[in-house]
């Protein structure tokens, strides 16, 4: 059974992607792009909500978010999609990540800019 956030991203991914026929084409990223573009970085995102996330080289993760406040958690890479585990939710979730232009990137929900 889906999540609701699965079916949140698959249904936003499907339509961004649809919607990207007839403007810029996103390009679907590899786990080696995402890893050397977060790793020891943070980025600053909106969506649903807006915030900042930064990325550990060990693997470490933490947001500060208008929204939902502050969390931390662990990241990592599924085969080419970015996997994501908090501590106030536990649970692996990974989806894929497409470059929208040169410096913005985007889930199916979100999208943001590295710092």
């Amino acid at each position: 059974m889906l999540t609701i956030r699965q079916l949140a991203c698959t249904f936003a991914a499907t339509g961004f992607l649809a919607a990207a026929t007839t403007g810029p084409v996103a390009e679907e990223l590899t786990a080696a792009e995402i890893t050397s573009l977060h790793a020891g970085n943070c980025i600053t995102y909106w969506g649903p909500s807006r915030g900042t996330q930064c990325f550990g080289t060990d693997g470490s993760t933490n947001y500060d978010d208008e929204s939902y406040g502050t969390d931390s958690g662990q990241w990592g890479m599924r085969e080419d999609e970015m996997c994501v585990n908090w501590d106030s939710d536990p649970g692996w979730d990974c989806g894929p990540v497409w470059r929208v232009d040169a410096d913005t990137y985007y889930d199916g929900e979100y999208t943001w800019q590295i710092n």
